[in-house]
């Protein structure tokens, strides 16, 4: 079973990192101040703008550091940090941010890329990817 886990926190990671990569995208437009990638990495580490977004890859690191100590099969790992993403989308147990929500309400209308991240990552929460 920690095989299991472990390809469906690989896949949920996967899943939440193209849909950062499109809500970044959907942010910067087309601002050409933002071409340079080292430009978007110290943007996104330091520019109060893209903060609304941390969430996301933090959850990034926490399952990847999961899956590198072979914790992510212990006993509700998985599934806390699979709420965690559906909350993201405003779904699951977990009370939603309605801040992240309207950003990404937004960025969908913005940038048609983040509504198919948000459609992957749908299935991968669903199962069915």
């Amino acid at each position: 079973m920690t095989d299991d886990h472990s390809a469906r926190a690989a896949e949920l990671s996967l899943a939440l990192q193209a849909f950062h990569r499109a809500l970044l995208q959907a942010e910067i437009g087309g601002d050409p101040a933002y071409d340079s990638p080292y430009t978007r990495l110290f943007a996104l580490i330091g520019e109060p703008r893209f903060a609304w977004m941390k969430a996301v890859p933090d959850l990034v690191v926490r399952i990847d550091q999961h899956r590198d100590e072979g914790t992510i099969a212990a006993p509700g790992i998985f599934d806390g940090l699979r709420e965690e993403a559906r909350a993201l989308l405003g779904e699951g147990s977990l009370k939603p941010d309605d801040g992240f929500r309207l950003r990404h309400l937004t960025a969908i209308q913005k940038e048609p890329d983040v509504g198919l991240a948000t459609g992957r990552l749908r299935r991968v929460l669903a199962g069915r990817s």
